[in-house]
C-alpha cells in the first residue's frame, strides 16, 4: 500500500426510501477532501472563536474625567480676573462631536441631576467649548471654581463629569488695612448659561 495514491473520490453508502416502507442503501461517490482544505477550515474556526472571545472581553472606552490644572487647589490667587482652567482625559471622542462642552462655575454646587439642564443663575455660570475661562472681578474671600461635561442640551453626564476646587483671594491691602476689597464676583458679559 506503500506510495499509493489516497483516490480523490470515495464511495460512501446513502440511505433511501425504496417506496415500499423500507430503506435501501446505494453506493455513491462523494470528493474526499483534502488536508490543506481541512487546515483550513480548521484555521477559519478558530479565528472565528478568538474574534467573539475578543468582542465579548473587549474593555469599554474609559470614562471621561476632568482636572482643573489652574489656578491650583487652596491656592492664594490676586484679585480681580481669575482664569480657570481645565484638562479632560478620555473626552476627545465626546467633545470633538454632538456638541458637548463645558460649564464653569463660581460659587455653586454644580447641578447633576440626570435629564434636567445643568444650569444656575447667569452670574455663576459660564457656558463654551473652550477649555480655560476668565471669571472676572472676583472680590476677596474663599471661592468656589467647578467645571462640568455637559451635552448639547446641557444635561450632564451619567454619572456626572465635575471638577472643583477652592481658591482664596486675600483681602486688598490698598482699600487699608484690614478691609476686603469692595468689588463682588461677576462673570464676563454674554455666554452664560
Amino acid at each position: 500500500m506503500e506510495g499509493q495514491r489516497r483516490p480523490a473520490y470515495q464511495s460512501v453508502l446513502v440511505p433511501h426510501d425504496t417506496g415500499h416502507g423500507a430503506i435501501g442503501y446505494s453506493s455513491r461517490e462523494r470528493r474526499r477532501s483534502l488536508p490543506w482544505q481541512e487546515f483550513f477550515l480548521f484555521c477559519a474556526l478558530i479565528g472565528l472563536v478568538a474574534l467573539a472571545v475578543g468582542l465579548v472581553t473587549a474593555e469599554p472606552a474609559p470614562a471621561p474625567t476632568l482636572t482643573i490644572v489652574a489656578p491650583a487647589p487652596d491656592a492664594a490667587v490676586p484679585a480681580g480676573a481669575v482664569i480657570v482652567t481645565v484638562r479632560a482625559l478620555h473626552a476627545e471622542r465626546l467633545l470633538g462631536s454632538e456638541g458637548y462642552h463645558y460649564h464653569y462655575y463660581l460659587d455653586v454646587e454644580p447641578p447633576t441631576a440626570a435629564n434636567r439642564p445643568a444650569l444656575t443663575e447667569s452670574a455663576s455660570c459660564f457656558s463654551t467649548g473652550e477649555t480655560s475661562h476668565t471669571w472676572k472681578l472676583v472680590g476677596s474671600g474663599w471661592h468656589k471654581l467647578s467645571v462640568q461635561l455637559v451635552r448639547a442640551n446641557d444635561t450632564p453626564l451619567s454619572p456626572a463629569v465635575v471638577a472643583t476646587i477652592n481658591v482664596r483671594v486675600p483681602a486688598s491691602t490698598s482699600a487699608g488695612a484690614g478691609t476686603p476689597a469692595a468689588s463682588p464676583s461677576k462673570p464676563n458679559p454674554g455666554g452664560g448659561c
